[in-house]
């Protein structure tokens, strides 16, 4: 104990990763947003970044209404958007690993985990960062980015299935492609 600050004394390396694991984790936070109650209002999905625990903000306007727990995320893996893959009616997680550049969705009912399966890898380099409907055939697809060109991509998905693919715009230096 350090008689001056009251704080026990604490290793300097374990902090500094620790503090870097925090600030990297602040960096790439990512919004997720859909009506997961089918009440016609947006709710909020939230993930822990220490935990992986994700969870789910229902909302009406800007007022917290409820909350309710969904699926830990493996290690490595992040929710990069939310999208009804499986055309069930409910919202799913679209998931990106990029150690391994893999791809994958989680199939929800509500906040449960009912099911999944993997999604296409992507060439090294690119990430997903968000999912929508670009082609207008009522599925998501699947918006890329290659930070080091700058270049974006859709890729059109039927479920977890790649479709087709085609080179969006290329961003100006000092830009970047964010996901929602």
């Amino acid at each position: 104990m350090n008689p001056l600050t009251h704080c026990k004394k604490v290793p300097i390396l374990p902090l500094l990763i620790a503090l870097a694991l925090v600030a990297w984790a602040a960096d790439t936070a990512q919004a997720a947003i859909s009506d997961f109650n089918a009440d016609g209002h947006p709710d909020f999905v939230l993930q822990n970044a220490c935990t992986r625990q994700t969870a789910i903000w229902y909302m009406n306007n800007n007022v917290f209404i409820s909350g309710a727990y969904g699926p830990t995320l493996a290690t490595g893996w992040w929710l990069r958007s939310v999208a009804d893959f499986n055309r069930d009616t409910h919202p799913d997680y679209a998931l990106f690993n990029p150690v391994t550049d893999r791809t994958a969705i989680w199939y929800l009912s509500g906040p449960t985990l009912i099911g999944g399966a993997y999604g296409p890898t992507l060439p090294s380099g690119w990430e997903l960062v968000a999912a929508a409907d670009f082609n207008g055939d009522g599925k998501p697809d699947y918006v890329l980015y290659k930070g080091n060109t700058r270049q974006s991509a859709i890729w059109y998905m039927n479920n977890s299935v790649l479709v087709s693919g085609a080179y969006g715009p290329t961003f100006p230096a000092g830009w970047s492609l964010v996901g929602p």
